[in-house]
């Protein structure tokens, strides 16, 4: 995993300007050129994501205008973890991966890194919302392309953009992003609980049979 991954490139380039703006957004995610062609095509695409259901058909285009295209090739990387974060992605077509990557120290001087895979992400499911919430977000996992997808991103920029001239449909999208933030939330919670539960069953098991 060491290729840069798009975000990456974007946060580490000496010409990037302190504050992201959308034509420097723009020449790093290399828009696809089919894009104005699938414009109308966008919307109704959006219609379908459930995270988006309280949005009207209007306010859809309008939001899919601040939206950006682009087409990665298998295994290419969206984000690496730790990049700092500068948008939320929603699958256009295709798969990505969501891959967690834990350094293991093989001797004083070695470090080895482990792939441990979390979720493989299908068309419609959306990542990286926590670069729209938090100052500086770093992620904590790595997105890679499988099978070749495409992806729309919206960043900082436009999320601001849309702050300024349509701020309804802004809150909107802040309002979606934080309830899949914590639905995510809420699925972890639950998952410790239950690994909880486990653990103190097996500690149970283990001190019976001690016994």
């Amino acid at each position: 995993m060491s290729k840069e991954s798009f975000e990456k490139e974007v946060s580490s380039n000496p010409d990037v300007a302190p504050k992201l703006d959308i034509p420097i957004l723009k020449y790093f995610w290399q828009a696809n050129p089919l894009f104005s062609s699938n414009r109308n095509s966008i919307p109704r695409f959006l219609r379908r994501v459930k995270a988006l259901e309280n949005f009207t058909d209007n306010e859809l285009r309008i939001l899919s205008s601040s939206m950006h295209l682009r087409t990665f090739a298998n295994g290419e990387k969206i984000f690496n973890q730790n990049d700092v974060g500068v948008g939320f992605y929603l699958i256009y077509t295709g798969r990505v991966d969501i891959i967690v990557e834990d350094n293991q120290i093989i001797d004083d001087d070695i470090k080895s890194p482990k792939l441990n895979h979390v979720v493989s992400l299908d068309k419609m499911d959306y990542f990286g919302e926590l670069a729209l919430l938090q100052q500086n977000s770093v992620r904590n996992a790595s997105a890679i392309a499988r099978e070749s997808c495409q992806v729309l991103g919206i960043f900082k920029p436009d999320l601001e953009n849309l702050i300024d001239t349509n701020p309804t449909i802004a809150t909107k999208l802040l309002q979606a992003v934080s309830i899949i933030t914590a639905n995510r939330l809420f699925s972890v919670t639950n998952e410790v609980r239950r690994l909880k539960f486990k653990v103190r069953d097996l500690e149970k098991k283990i001190n019976e049979n001690k016994e």
